[in-house]
């Protein structure tokens, strides 16, 4: 389930898809993956002066993500609004 704080244009949806069907989005899904399991890492030791920076790293790793499953959200609230008018 995407983020309930992310919010994205059909635009950006639109691109979001596009960069997740291109060869290399795997590899960065990849990255981000274990970057956000270093930061898990991080956080669990971390004082109380990098906590808070832990936090808000593993927050952005969470939301970079979740921006495929967030554009997919987007897409099909766009066709659900686009069916309902055209039965209106």
């Amino acid at each position: 389930k995407p983020h309930s704080k992310i919010k994205c244009s059909l635009s950006q949806a639109q691109a979001i898809l596009w960069l997740s069907h291109q060869d290399q989005w795997e590899e960065v899904r990849h990255l981000f993956e274990n970057r956000l399991e270093d930061a898990q890492t991080k956080l669990e030791h971390a004082d109380e002066k990098s906590f808070r920076h832990e936090q808000g790293r593993i927050e952005e790793l969470r939301f970079l993500l979740d921006l495929e499953a967030t554009a997919k959200t987007v897409l099909d609230k766009q066709r659900s609004r686009s069916r309902i008018t055209a039965i209106d």
